[in-house]
């Protein structure tokens, strides 16, 4: 081949033709000769033959190639090329029938449309390709899950009936009714269970329902017919943290701020009280968790009178002792100290005891026989505390009539309410009421317990035993009777 072409070109050289190009030849004006158009006289070609020019055509080699010239000089161009049905030189030699996803066929010279390839459709609008890859091959009948199953451009637009049983629908719940939905949610596309806003969803779970509420808003948000049951502090007691009167009690509800949790309802009654003064009244008044301070600089201050003259310097109960939590109407019940009080139904029933740990816890001690006496007799050595001669209505003894306006009624009254019953120094019930305790042990009962001396008389003492230095009322100490009370004395001020 090689040699072919250096002859070829040899020749070329020597003949100064262009086998390529066909123009060459003669001297006329368009192609040869001298005629008006290609050479010679002629009208066609030049000089009197058939080819241009008068040139001659030299051969090159075999036509084997595609390359719209006729290299073996035999007045065929490329014909071992069909060019009319080869799909690589369609009507022209390197026209090849090529589409995208497409098979092409040539004919007449022309590309042309035979089918798509196995796995690509034809969209667009060029007759020639199936540009279209499809997702899926071989294609199936579309359904949920954002393929386009069956080739044809258009996502899920064709689709099953949803499934069933797969989504909650507990009556009288936000599930009641719930169907399947096709949807995109996140970056998936399946079939979800279609539940209202108020059902509480996850999407990890098979059903697409939290396994335990999360949010708390009286609403059944897992749908198992119970609102807001993973919050189970929900109605129970709370508080805003404080003590004693200072603390607000409230209930736990759902927080409407923050409805992922309970917060404590403080509006709930009764409100907290102020802080104050700490009194004997079974309440913490000054909030330092200690109930009654007996003690320290918050203690209860007791209503005691100071009783000085002669030898006597002591500090010894105001008024009769009563429970912390007594009232004008009740005795109470609390039998953590003694107080000493106005206003309130005195302490009954107490043993000799209970009288003494009474007073202890109130950092005092049961009242000695003589300080008892010393106080109702006071400086002037009187015989009642309030004076030298019995007044029948001056203290509550059994002349004293406790509702007027009818029968002589004998009942037991609350401290410090007649006026009258007091000494100089305004203690108060050293006569009726009800008869003391005092630490004066007098013997023994036949069982061997000992027996206390009781001053001042009581509600339905008479007069002679409800003066300041009767001390013939006596009583086992284990005894517990109505009309017995105590009150307590102290060396130093409370």
């Amino acid at each position: 081949m090689k040699r072919v072409l250096v002859v070829a070109l040899a020749l070329l050289g020597a003949c100064d033709l262009n086998p390529y190009d066909l123009s060459r030849g003669g001297t006329g004006t368009d192609d040869g000769g001298t005629g008006d158009d290609d050479g010679g006289n002629n009208n066609g070609d030049g000089g009197g033959s058939n080819t241009d020019g008068g040139a001659t055509c030299t051969p090159i080699g075999v036509d084997d190639q595609c390359n719209e010239v006729d290299d073996d000089c035999d007045g065929v161009v490329d014909q071992a090329f069909d060019k009319q049905t080869n799909t690589n030189h369609c009507g022209t030699c390197n026209h090849r029938c090529i589409g995208t996803g497409a098979v092409q066929a040539c004919t007449a010279g022309v590309c042309t449309f035979v089918q798509c390839q196995p796995g690509f459709a034809d969209l667009d609008t060029d007759p020639l390709t199936c540009e279209y890859q499809c997702p899926l091959f071989p294609t199936r009948a579309e359904d949920c899950n954002g393929v386009d199953d069956d080739c044809d451009g258009i996502i899920d637009e064709t689709l099953p009936a949803p499934p069933t049983g797969q989504c909650r629908i507990t009556p009288n719940t936000p599930c009641a009714g719930t169907t399947m939905i096709c949807e995109t949610r996140g970056t998936e596309t399946r079939w979800w269970c279609d539940y209202s806003t108020d059902v509480e969803f996850d999407p990890t779970i098979p059903n697409g329902i939290v396994l335990e509420e999360q949010l708390c808003n009286g609403v059944d948000g897992d749908c198992d017919g119970l609102p807001d049951d993973s919050f189970t502090d929900l109605g129970q007691e709370c508080d805003n943290g404080a003590f004693g009167i200072c603390r607000d009690v409230g209930e736990r509800i759902c927080d409407p701020v923050m409805p992922s949790q309970t917060m404590c309802d403080l509006s709930v009654l009764p409100d907290a009280q102020a802080m104050g003064v700490e009194l004997c009244d079974g309440l913490d008044n000054n909030c330092d968790n200690i109930v009654d301070n007996a003690s320290g600089p918050d203690r209860v201050i007791d209503a005691m009178t100071h009783v000085s003259f002669g030898a006597n310097d002591f500090y010894i109960d105001t008024f009769e002792a009563s429970r912390p939590d007594s009232s004008a109407s009740a005795i109470g019940v609390s039998s953590a100290r003694s107080c000493s009080k106005t206003g309130a139904l005195p302490w009954t029933g107490a043993t000799f005891a209970t009288a003494q740990a009474a007073c202890a816890a109130a950092g005092k001690v049961l009242c000695s026989a003589s300080r008892w006496q010393a106080a109702c007799e006071g400086a002037a050595n009187t015989t009642f505390p309030y004076g030298n001669t019995f007044g029948g209505t001056s203290c509550n003894t059994e002349s004293f009539d406790g509702t007027p306006g009818g029968p002589d009624n004998d009942l037991l009254l609350a401290t410090g309410m007649i006026a009258a019953c007091a000494t100089p120094l305004g203690i108060q019930d050293m006569s009726g009421n009800l008869k003391e305790w005092t630490d004066e042990i007098t013997g023994q009962t036949a069982g061997g317990v000992n027996i206390a001396v009781q001053r001042g008389g009581s509600y339905q003492s008479p007069s002679t035993s409800s003066t300041c230095d009767f001390r013939l009322t006596r009583a086992a100490v284990n005894s517990i009777e109505p009309e017995t009370g105590f009150r307590c004395c102290r060396a130093t001020a409370p």
